[in-house]
């Protein structure tokens, strides 16, 4: 399956515009019922919206390859981390409330 590049390009400008949408979003219900605002699930979609605006930059300057495979790749296993951590915080949460 092929995807043109211009696709991908818009396909990334989509995606950042939706995080930072939802990100807002999830900030201002949080301001409006007091609870604390920066938690891990923020800090993973930081990291994520970095990761895609580093993409993004991509397209416009010409960075080098092995540049973009190092913070593409480790802003990915960042957010997998917090995935697993925020994860496994729930399945915590879960047990303790079934008790």
């Amino acid at each position: 399956m092929y995807f043109s590049p211009s696709f991908l390009q818009n396909s990334l400008y989509l995606v950042a515009a939706i995080l930072i949408i939802f990100m807002i979003a999830v900030i201002v219900y949080k301001l409006k019922h007091n609870i604390k605002i920066w938690d891990k699930t923020l800090t993973l979609a930081s990291i994520v919206l970095a990761n895609t605006l580093y993409s993004i930059l991509g397209g416009f300057v010409d960075l080098p390859y092995e540049l973009s495979s190092v913070v593409t790749g480790g802003l990915s296993l960042v957010a997998f981390g917090y995935i697993v951590v925020i994860i496994w915080e729930l399945h915590k949460q879960r047990k303790t409330l079934n008790k």
